[in-house]
């Protein structure tokens, strides 16, 4: 993987665990999926719809030029941003077990985008299709 393609799949991880924190700061201050006003008129939950947007087409480039075996790993990473980000933001608790969960998810996707093949970029490959 290129390092133009782990900053896209790194930015796509942060689009889209900042998009978590944002519906839940939304959530917590009125959004409620029962009102459709409520979601339109907030501006928390039209953030974080629109951080999902855009981390849509991050991983739309990510897609472009890794395998998907090699890509799918990296958003795994959320699982790591969000219970530390929402400590951070909103005073979640992180128990023992969540911190051993989330050292296993880093290593996990360390161990696979390692196991990657040597193989240029995808994309040439792709376009020749």
């Amino acid at each position: 993987m290129s390092g133009v393609s782990v900053a896209f799949a790194l930015v796509t991880v942060l689009l889209n665990g900042s998009a978590q924190l944002l519906l839940r700061k939304a959530a917590l201050s009125g959004a409620a999926p029962t009102d459709p006003l409520s979601l339109v008129r907030n501006p928390w939950f039209l953030a974080g719809l629109a951080a999902y947007g855009v981390s849509v087409l991050t991983w739309l480039f990510v897609l472009r030029r890794v395998p998907l075996s090699i890509a799918a790993p990296f958003v795994a990473l959320v699982y790591v941003l969000v219970p530390l980000a929402s400590r951070a933001a909103f005073s979640d608790q992180v128990t023992g077990k969540m911190w051993l969960g989330m050292l296993l998810v880093v290593v996990g996707v360390t161990l696979v985008a390692q196991g990657a093949p040597k193989s240029p970029e995808h994309a040439d490959s792709a376009s020749t299709r």
